[in-house]
């Protein structure tokens, strides 16, 4: 099993601080950072260089669209999981577009992504 280090970033801080409460509890993911914009996001992914960054969709400064190509960008990118309220054919399009590695729900955020966090870790899905 391998430790996935993840870089969360959402403009809001009641759900970073639920998602980072319900991901701790996984033994195999650390989580490096946190960011609340698309800028950050960037700085924070070409820095800590994560295995795997989940980003927002709609953020101030710069959306996780932009954030997402600019991350793609990078030597050795990360896998990139866009995350979004707008669960809509259109918007995962965009994502997929935009070079995401994936799309959830945030209706469904933790259900969404152990899965993918334990195929990244080599793990059976919800081996926590």
């Amino acid at each position: 099993m391998t430790l996935i280090r993840l870089l969360i970033v959402d403009d809001h801080d009641a759900f970073l601080n639920a998602a980072e409460r319900h991901l701790r509890r996984v033994a195999h993911v650390a989580i490096v950072g946190r960011g609340r914009n698309g800028i950050e996001a960037v700085a924070l992914a070409d820095e800590l260089k994560p295995d795997l960054v989940v980003l927002d969709l709609a953020m101030p400064e710069m959306g996780g669209l932009q954030a997402t190509r600019l991350i793609k960008a990078q030597d050795e990118p990360p896998f990139v999981v866009i995350a979004s309220h707008f669960d809509d054919v259109e918007h995962r399009e965009h994502s997929q577009r935009a070079g995401a590695d994936a799309f959830i729900s945030k209706l469904n955020y933790i259900a969404e992504l152990l899965p993918i966090i334990d195929s990244r870790a080599g793990t059976p899905q919800g081996g926590a």
